[in-house]
């Protein structure tokens, strides 16, 4: 998912949307079996032994800023270490080889893995004193077998963006990343997996079924449309925005934060598509290691993480929504009332919230992403 942005915009809003919107949200199937209790279970074993007053999270470039942990400091006067992960994908194989992160942060369709492999331990959410604040339909992705493993932070849509004096009418479907009207001027991010559900939204398949040959239909298509992309994008706020911004990217798979900032900045007449395939939604969360020594200390980090000022700083900053709803329910900014689509209760019925599949698909989907871009 995101890869997060390195320079923040000086305004505040607070955004009222999330629980409406993640109620179409369903929990994740799985199996349990990780170290851990959930709300009201038995304290942590963790507990009855001293810990190191030291953290490490495992985290996206910009998060790492004091903005986005400004209460567990004030809490805890502990400074946070940081690793770094580039995607979904590097994340889950740091932690598969041995990272030594005690948090880790990573974007949902991935829970299964951590549990599986035995990576992550239950949350005692009896600990976190702003949990009730957590929409329930936000705490169920966070759940695996019934237990609460994950907590909810950061959240938000993709969908296309578009500039609208140099595109006639509205986008109506993702297939506009495929019109040769706008060659050399379309943009996709940088990601197997995004190009397969892409794909998969245009021809109606389920994502979690693709089989041998829609997979090489899709790669077929995305080797076609390669000569019509002006770059793959990485960074929301490295190489895409400023490109939207310039007036170089006419259409492009996008999330809603360089939206809000277009619109924030008016350097160009843009819009954000609502596709008759529907838009996807995507939800960060964190994770406690199973070979953590700070068990205590990371559940303090990650309640610090839905308070009022750190989650807020996720809204105001990165244009993301954030998992505490008292910091949602204020929402008065024009801007990403626009920008989340607030007032279109009907774009809840045409979200596509991202499904797990297994790690064979998702290696498959980046293997075929290497072959496009290798052509």
């Amino acid at each position: 998912m995101p890869a997060r942005p390195s320079r923040f915009p000086a305004w505040f809003i607070a955004f009222a949307c999330a629980a409406l919107l993640l109620a179409a949200c369903q929990s994740q199937p799985g199996s349990s079996g990780s170290p851990g209790a959930s709300s009201g279970a038995t304290e942590s074993p963790a507990a009855s032994v001293v810990e190191p007053n030291e953290l490490t999270v495992l985290e996206w470039s910009g998060y790492e800023a004091e903005d986005f942990w400004t209460d567990f400091k004030t809490a805890t006067n502990v400074e946070p270490g940081f690793e770094f992960g580039i995607s979904d994908a590097d994340i889950l194989s740091l932690m598969e080889g041995g990272s030594e992160a005690d948090v880790f942060h990573f974007y949902t369709g991935w829970q299964q893995f951590y549990v599986d492999e035995g990576l992550v331990q239950e949350i005692d959410t009896s600990k976190l004193t702003n949990w009730d604040k957590v929409p329930d339909s936000f705490k169920e992705l966070g759940q695996v077998g019934g237990k609460q493993y994950f907590l909810p932070w950061d959240w938000g849509f993709t969908s296309i963006l578009y500039n609208t004096n140099h595109v006639d009418g509205a986008i109506t479907s993702w297939d506009a990343l495929f019109d040769d009207t706008y060659s050399g001027h379309i943009s996709m991010w940088d990601d197997g997996p995004a190009a397969v559900t892409t794909s998969a939204y245009i021809h109606g398949w389920d994502e979690t079924t693709i089989t041998d040959d829609q997979l090489a239909t899709i790669e077929n298509e995305w080797k076609a449309q390669k000569p019509l992309n002006l770059l793959y994008w990485t960074g929301e706020y490295d190489d895409f925005c400023p490109a939207v911004q310039s007036g170089d990217i006419w259409v492009a798979y996008a999330w809603q934060g360089c939206y809000a900032t277009v619109l924030y900045d008016e350097s160009q007449p843009v819009a954000y598509a609502n596709p008759t395939e529907g838009r996807n939604s995507w939800v960060g969360l964190y994770g406690i290691s199973t070979q953590t020594d700070s068990y205590q200390l990371a559940l303090t980090f990650l309640d610090n993480k839905l308070a009022t000022l750190t989650c807020g700083n996720a809204v105001t900053l990165f244009y993301y929504g954030c998992a505490n709803q008292e910091v949602m329910d204020g929402v008065t900014d024009p801007v990403l009332i626009q920008a989340f689509g607030i007032d279109d209760p009907a774009i809840l019925e045409s979200t596509n919230f991202t499904p797990p599949v297994t790690q064979a698909q998702r290696d498959a989907w980046t293997a075929m992403w290497a072959r496009v871009k290798a052509e």
